[in-house]
C-alpha cells in the first residue's frame, strides 16, 4: 500500500528510498511485536493447535522471547515517530495487547481486533506518503468490516485446541457447519464488495478488471474450500488462501488509485 501510494503522488526517487526502508522496519516491527506477545501469551493453545512453534518446540527460550518483546515494543513506536505515524503504532500496540493478553477469548472481541489490525495497517501505511483522504478511508473500513465478518475462516483449523482452553471463537460458538455456510456465502459474495467499494473498475479499465477477476477467483475458491473441509490442515491451507486475498486486494493499489 505504500508503495502504491508512493506511485499515485508521484514521490521522488530519494524520498520514496527513504519512505521504502522506514516502511520495512515499521511493518517488521508490527508483525514481531503481534508474534512474540501472542506467543508469550499463547503457550497453551499451541501446545494443541501449533507444536511447531518456537517456545513450544524448545527452539527458543521464554526470558529471551520476554525481553525480546520488551526491546520490539520500545522500538515500535520509535520508528513510528521517525516516520510521522506514532500514534498509530501506540494504538496497535494497545490493540496486540488486549488481543494477546485475554481478549481473544471470545470471538467478538478477537474478530474486532483483528479488524481494527486493517486500518492501524493502512493508515500509517498511506501516511507515511501523504494525508489521509476519503479514498484511504474508504479502503480501510471496507477491508476493516469485511475481515470482522470473514475472518472465522482462520479459527476452523483450531477447533479442538479452542475448545480444550476454553476459547469461545466463532465456530464453537454458533456451530461449525453454520459457520462453514456463513462463511461460504460471505466470500462468495465478497466480490461485489471489491467492485463496488474498494477496486470499483468501470468500462475500459483493463488493469481494474484484472485486478478483479484475481481477487473474485480468489474469494470463490476460499468459498469452495470451506464447504469441502473438514481437516486442519486443510482449513489452515483455506485460512492462507484469505490472506493471499487480502494481499492481492492491497497490491490492487498500484492499479486502481
Amino acid at each position: 500500500m505504500t508503495l502504491g501510494v508512493a506511485v499515485h503522488f508521484r514521490l521522488p526517487a530519494g524520498r520514496l528510498a527513504v519512505v521504502v526502508a522506514g516502511c520495512l522496519l515499521y511493518f517488521w516491527l508490527y508483525l514481531y511485536t503481534f508474534c512474540l506477545t501472542n506467543q508469550l501469551a499463547g503457550l497453551r493453545e499451541d501446545q494443541l493447535n501449533k507444536p511447531f512453534r518456537p517456545l513450544v518446540a524448545g527452539e527458543a527460550g521464554r526470558r529471551a522471547t520476554v525481553w525480546r518483546a520488551v526491546f520490539a515494543l520500545a522500538a515500535f513506536p520509535l520508528a513510528g515517530w521517525a516516520l510521522g505515524v506514532w500514534q498509530w503504532a501506540l494504538v496497535w500496540e494497545a490493540v496486540t495487547l488486549l488481543h494477546n493478553l485475554g481478549g481473544a477469548r471470545r470471538w467478538v472481541v478477537k474478530n474486532a481486533v483483528i479488524s481494527l489490525g486493517i486500518p492501524l495497517m493502512l493508515g500509517p501505511a498511506w501516511q507515511m506518503v501523504a494525508s489521509l483522504t476519503a479514498e484511504a478511508w474508504r479502503w480501510m473500513v471496507t477491508l476493516a468490516v469485511s475481515v470482522f465478518f470473514l475472518i472465522p475462516v482462520q479459527d476452523l483449523r483450531d477447533l479442538h485446541g479452542d475448545a480444550v482452553t476454553g476459547r469461545r471463537t466463532f465456530p464453537l460458538a454458533f456451530g461449525e457447519n453454520a459457520t462453514r455456510t456463513f462463511l461460504c456465502v460471505g466470500f462468495g459474495l465478497l466480490p461485489l464488495v471489491d467492485h463496488f467499494l474498494i477496486i470499483r473498475a468501470g468500462a475500459g479499465d483493463p488493469k481494474g478488471w484484472t485486478a478483479e477477476a484475481a481477487t473474485a477467483t480468489l474469494c470463490w475458491a476460499i468459498a469452495w474450500r470451506v464447504r469441502r473441509g473438514r481437516i486442519p490442515a486443510y482449513d489452515h491451507r483455506t485460512y492462507r488462501w484469505f490472506e493471499y486475498w487480502y494481499a492481492a486486494v492491497v497490491i490492487a493499489a498500484f492499479s486502481t488509485l
